[in-house]
């Protein structure tokens, strides 16, 4: 082996070793387990009735009105679907009763014609207009505990229409309470005719 030669392989090693030196990382030293101190634990002493003593707040009810002392004295109320169950509902008052009138008060239709005519009708009694009779069987208002000012009547409406030699039997074709305020909730359902009630009145009119 000439010196060049030797040279050469000496640098050679140098340089293998170099690198495997910088390759293999160093051996990292183990870590000290970690300690978490435990907090000291008092003696404790179990609880029992002896040991516990309530507060004492006093009388609740001192100093209050005779009517909020007797409103705390009531038992806790509890719900049972919603209803109050253990305390008494507070009373409540009758509602008014309706004035009751003598005559009501009917506005008549003829849909072919167009006719339309308005005629009072006394309760307990009836009245023909063209092919309808109509009869009262009560008229009444509202009391004035009510929201709203309405008349009610209890009408029945026979269908009649005259034949030449007479009247043909009647067929009732409506009976119904009818409400001034919303004829149409229960009204007369017929082909050619329709009526509302228009109000009750203690007395017919003289123009009616």
């Amino acid at each position: 082996m000439t010196r060049s030669q030797w040279f050469a392989a000496t640098v050679l090693v140098v340089l293998a070793t170099a690198g495997l030196a910088t390759a293999t990382p160093a051996p990292v030293p183990a870590a000290d387990p970690i300690v978490i101190p435990q907090p000291s634990q008092p003696a404790t002493t179990p609880l029992t009735a002896d040991t516990v003593t309530p507060p004492d707040d006093g009388d609740p009810t001192e100093g209050l009105p005779e009517e909020e002392v007797e409103a705390a004295a009531v038992p806790n109320v509890q719900l049972a679907g919603g209803i109050p169950v253990g305390r008494p509902f507070p009373e409540m008052a009758d509602p008014l009763p309706r004035p009751r009138q003598g005559v009501a008060i009917i506005q008549a239709l003829d849909k072919v014609t167009a006719v339309s005519i308005r005629f009072a009708v006394p309760v307990g009694q009836q009245r023909r207009w063209r092919g309808l009779v109509f009869r009262v069987r009560a008229c009444e208002t509202t009391a004035t505990d009510e929201p709203m000012r309405d008349s009610v009547a209890y009408l029945e409406i026979f269908s009649q229409p005259r034949a030449r030699d007479g009247a043909v039997d009647p067929r009732r074709v409506f009976q119904g309470w009818v409400f001034a305020s919303s004829p149409a909730l229960s009204g007369l359902e017929h082909p050619l005719y329709d009526a509302w009630v228009i109000s009750c009145q203690a007395e017919a009119p003289s123009e009616a």
